[in-house]
């Protein structure tokens, strides 16, 4: 079998059980296709565990298991996909939400891809060459083990990240799903996303329990899911987006919910210029919804989560209300917890305020100690007091 030899200084990382082989700590390696296995071994020749071979981002690999012999075949799969069904059990007999992940990579014991359930239609994302090599045994396990309407796929590793149908059944896109007792218009073949993040469903529920009278800002509002939560809690919304569509993915989801729309404003406009807009106009708000994405150029910026999400903070102040709330979200798996609470006490430094709610991956997006990064949301709520 093949093999891939580790620096030495890299070795205590991987017999922790770290689950991904990043480049930058091999040796050595042979020659391999994607898909292959091999075993890794540590710069003293000691077993550590049998990989898959995969490139994505700084990855080379990922971990299948301690047993040498271990296959990829459909067994191998089924016993995957009936522990992940079996933990999800609560979430398939919920009657308020039909939406959520069925397996989520490493967390569920093998990394490279994911599987959702949109009210029975299924989306595979793939995320390197490598595990879709194995796409057959683990579709035909899928279809053994969950009983479901259609099945596409999103191929990831492709940077224009191509969207198919698997199954011999359609749907008519878009389809509509329920969350928390909300609906949301979802589309598999409109670029990357689908219509809605569901790793964000816990923060949305959140949001509609909240105290608050004044108007929300949305910046970076996508297809509206924070906002149609605020507002179904009784808040106006201000909704911005750099993109038009978004506009009117947002106008889709309130006219499902029964919003008024004649009480939501939305602005296509980069964030950092709406910030200004609104301290010009006085104007302001009980809640501030910051979810940037972890990089983004523009002609004007480059904006980076570690660089600059103090700016987005600091251009939110101003239009805050005392006893206001700001929902701080990242989804950037290289930027600690500690590192992004360090980052939001630095900023508000002088100021009053409360850190009220810290929350991270709904329990669907199962997350493991032996690969941190799988734990790479994390939203904090914070209250100004002054």
């Amino acid at each position: 079998m093949k093999k891939v030899v580790l620096k030495h200084k890299h070795d205590k990382k991987y017999r922790d059980g770290y689950l991904v082989l990043e480049e930058a700590d091999i040796f050595d390696m042979d020659t391999m296709n994607e898909g292959e296995r091999f075993v890794l071994k540590a710069s003293d020749g000691t077993d550590l565990g049998l990989f898959y071979f995969g490139r994505q981002n700084r990855g080379a690999g990922y971990k299948i298991g301690d047993n040498l012999e271990t296959k990829l075949d459909t067994h191998f799969f089924k016993l995957l996909f009936e522990a992940a069904k079996e933990e999800r059990e609560s979430l398939y007999n919920s009657g308020h939400t039909n939406a959520f992940r069925v397996y989520n990579g490493e967390g569920d014991g093998l990394g490279g891809f994911t599987v959702d359930d949109y009210d029975g239609h299924f989306l595979i994302q793939w995320y390197s060459k490598g595990i879709y090599h194995y796409k057959d045994v683990i579709v035909e396990s899928l279809q053994e083990v969950f009983d479901y309407k259609t099945l596409y796929e999103k191929l990831r590793f492709d940077k224009n990240v191509p969207t198919h149908r698997i199954s011999e059944e359609a749907v008519e896109f878009p389809i509509i799903i329920t969350e928390n007792d909300l609906f949301y218009t979802i589309n598999f073949e409109e670029g990357p996303m689908t219509g809605i993040f569901l790793d964000q469903r816990d923060v949305r529920n959140k949001i509609m329990s909240l105290d608050l009278k004044k108007p929300m800002l949305n910046l970076f509002a996508y297809s509206g899911g924070f906002s149609v939560a605020a507002a179904k809690n009784g808040l106006e919304t201000v909704n911005v987006d750099i993109a038009k569509r978004s506009l009117e993915l947002i106008e889709q989801n309130f006219a499902l919910n029964e919003i008024n729309i004649d009480k939501q404003l939305l602005y296509t406009m980069d964030v950092f210029d709406m910030l200004k807009y609104c301290a010009r106009k006085k104007m302001l708000f009980d809640l501030i919804v910051i979810d940037p994405p972890s990089f983004s150029r523009s002609k004007k910026k480059r904006f980076s989560v570690k660089d600059n999400y103090h700016e987005l903070i600091e251009g939110a102040l101003p239009i805050l209300n005392r006893g206001g709330y700001m929902v701080l979200s990242t989804n950037a798996s290289n930027y600690s917890l500690p590192q992004f609470k360090k980052m939001i006490h630095d900023t508000l430094a002088g100021r009053e305020y409360e850190i009220t709610d810290v929350m991270g991956l709904p329990k669907d997006f199962k997350t493991t100690n032996s690969y941190k990064p799988s734990k790479y949301l994390k939203v904090v709520f914070v209250k100004i007091l002054d």
